[in-house]
């Protein structure tokens, strides 16, 4: 247990030093060095939780994820709909979203959000037991989300989930 305090605390200690870094600086000129020097630890202790600066940033958006998908979980039998709204949401409302998409990072991004997810859809669409037709759904979201960001998230979070949702039911057709 004090282990993993210690360690949230040297993850909690870098991401709040990369941030600090981010006001003066662009992501690409921030070098892993400056990151461990203005967090006051050795690099080493920096490379053994993130090998990239990358990382850092994945695990802020995991870490707000996390906190979020409360709010989901304490709805009573969400909707298909209601899921994605969710997912469309919490991509444009994090802070770290478009950080990720200057990093190109919005593969793994789209992958985590979409293993968060899944669980879910899978609870709401038992009927859909193929392993192959869940995967390409799976992909098909993730290529939508990703092609959504990258647009700049023009249409709104509903507008998003309910073109998905309509998909879906064309698919369940």
């Amino acid at each position: 247990m004090k282990r993993e305090k210690q360690i949230k605390e040297s993850k909690d200690m870098i991401k709040n030093a990369l941030f600090r870094l981010l006001e003066v600086k662009d992501l690409k000129e921030i070098t892993m060095s400056e990151i461990a020097e203005e967090a006051g630890l050795v690099r080493m202790t920096l490379y053994r939780h993130f090998k990239e600066k990358e990382q850092i940033i994945l695990y802020c958006f995991e870490t707000y994820l996390q906190q979020v998908l409360i709010e989901i979980g304490n709805q009573k039998d969400p909707s298909v709909n209601d899921i994605l709204r969710f997912r469309f949401k919490v991509l444009k409302e994090s802070p770290y979203t478009n950080l990720l998409m200057k990093c190109n990072q919005l593969d793994k991004l789209s992958q985590r959000i979409g293993k968060k997810f899944s669980d879910n859809f899978r609870d709401i669409m038992p009927s859909i037991d193929d392993i192959y037709l869940k995967d390409f759904i799976g992909g098909g979201i993730d290529a939508i989300t990703i092609r959504w960001v990258e647009g700049g998230m023009e249409e709104s979070y509903v507008v998003m989930a309910d073109k998905v949702t309509k998909i879906l039911q064309l698919l369940s057709d």
